[in-house]
């Protein structure tokens, strides 16, 4: 068909390959390069475009071919494409990256790949701009998540199937006092205060594939009860990977307000007893004093056990008296004179006091006082007037030779905390949600307002003390002063 005719041979040839070209789902363009008298490109010439970089640059190819590229876009310059061009024509090395492009009423991401041809080059890109949108909205709602991850204040961590910390947020690390590389290095069963509370937790996730509204009592990493309410889901992965995402959220403040109230309600509804047995027994005991007396004159000296009698009856009489009066100082809020003052000087001046008996019983004082703790304002003779009775009720409850009082002072936030704990016989749960009440008491000698005094003292100091015991452990009491920083 061409024999005669190697025009058309070539014409055709460059048809069909421009046929094939603009197939393509790719633009294609092909340059010569411009080059000045020494030799150094300038410029480059457009010898080819097919009909995807037609659309692409939104110039006809009729205006393109022959035509240069920085006349008609001269932003190749400003954004360094055109130097990638020239360093393909220089080097003969393959150039391939993205690059985005604005300028020329263009406004799109390419994917670029630029080969050396003669002396020139040969272009390909592809537009690039949906995908890299969704990589942008990825990487935002990526920064979003992991925003909300961080700064929720709520404890958020991911475990995997084994049951190990495989991320953890801030919260949580505050929360347990865990840094995230010690956490990496635990299970999360090390955070639980009893094992079968892991089981049963454990137990749940796998057959319901989550936890819901659980609540729990988890450590922290000094050992301190943390109540807490966790819920938590599986997730499988594409691979089949199976995580688990939980959420605690710290309950032990709400729990603490909650039992202040209700101490503060007993405490209130225990002065409004006082007040009344006070008026409505000191009258008829005051009459029955005025009449032993009366009594005692009207009766002869030489009548057989009067005075036995007499006497006992003013002894309990004087005795009911002092329980009554007991009564309303333990529940009546102190009138308090408070200086600002180191919280240790006044702890180590009280224990100072306890050390003989602590010594007659053999008994162990392990003292631990933090050094960077603020004065705060303390009424120094009532305050000690409650830590004496701590510590002799710490000493009563422990075994000779086998006692060991702990003392610590520490600091939590804006939080200053004394902590006294003993090893002695401990108290049941139900002891313990008693123990502050009025005539509660565990001793066999004792009247039982000795803690209620206490609780007062640190009550009218804007503290708050709270007790956690068990039995053959003993009991550890916990101290809060809220500081002004």
């Amino acid at each position: 068909m061409f024999e005669n005719n190697p025009s058309g041979e070539k014409q055709f040839a460059d048809g069909l390959l421009k046929s094939i070209l603009d197939t393509s789902f790719l633009g294609i363009m092909t340059f010569k390069s411009v080059r000045n008298q020494t030799g150094q490109i300038i410029d480059f010439e457009w010898l080819f475009v097919n009909d995807v970089a037609v659309q692409i640059v939104g110039k006809p190819a009729a205006a393109l071919v022959g035509s240069r590229m920085l006349d008609l876009l001269p932003t190749n310059k400003e954004t360094g494409l055109f130097d990638r061009y020239v360093q393909v024509v220089e080097t003969g090395e393959v150039g391939t990256f993205e690059q985005y492009y604005s300028g020329e009423n263009i406004h799109k991401w390419f994917k670029i790949a630029a080969i050396k041809l003669d002396d020139g080059f040969t272009v390909s890109f592809e537009d690039i701009s949906h995908f890299k949108s969704a990589v942008l909205d990825a990487k935002i709602k990526e920064r979003k998540y992991q925003r909300l991850f961080e700064e929720s204040i709520d404890a958020i961590l991911l475990m995997d199937e084994s049951y190990g910390f495989v991320e953890t947020n801030q919260s949580l690390q505050h929360l347990f006092g865990h840094l995230k590389e010690e956490l990496k290095a635990m299970k999360v069963s090390n955070l639980f205060f009893k094992e079968t509370d892991f089981m049963l937790f454990k137990e749940e996730l796998r057959a319901q594939q989550k936890v819901e509204e659980m609540e729990l009592v988890l450590l922290d990493k000094w050992k301190r009860k943390r109540y807490c309410l966790i819920n938590c889901v599986s997730i499988r992965d594409e691979e089949g990977n199976l995580t688990y995402l939980a959420v605690i959220r710290d309950l032990t403040k709400r729990r603490q307000a909650s039992r202040e109230l209700v101490q503060a309600e007993k405490l209130a509804m225990t002065g409004k007893i006082a007040r009344t047995i006070a008026h409505e027994v000191r009258n008829p005991l005051t009459n029955l004093t005025l009449a032993l007396e009366q009594l005692k004159e009207e009766i002869p000296a030489d009548v057989e056990d009067a005075n036995l009698y007499f006497d006992i009856i003013s002894r309990n009489a004087e005795r009911i008296g002092k329980l009554i009066t007991d009564l309303l100082n333990s529940s009546k809020p102190k009138e308090l004179s408070p200086v600002k003052q180191s919280l240790n000087a006044l702890v180590k001046e009280s224990l100072d006091l306890v050390k003989d008996r602590l010594k007659l019983k053999n008994m162990a004082v392990v003292e631990e006082y933090a050094s960077d703790l603020p004065d705060i304002p303390l009424d120094g003779d009532q305050f000690k007037v409650a830590l004496l009775n701590m510590f002799i009720n710490a000493i009563e409850a422990m075994e000779a030779e086998l006692g060991k009082l702990q003392v610590f002072t520490y600091r939590e936030d804006n939080y200053v905390i004394l902590e006294i704990s003993d090893n002695g016989k401990g108290m049941t749960s139900q002891e313990l949600s008693n123990l502050f009440q009025p005539y509660f008491t565990g001793k066999k000698e004792g009247t039982g307002l000795g803690l209620t005094t206490v609780q007062n003292i640190i009550h009218s100091h804007k503290g708050r003390i709270e007790a956690e015991s068990e039995v053959g452990a003993g009991t550890s009491f916990y101290i809060t002063f809220k500081t002004q920083s």
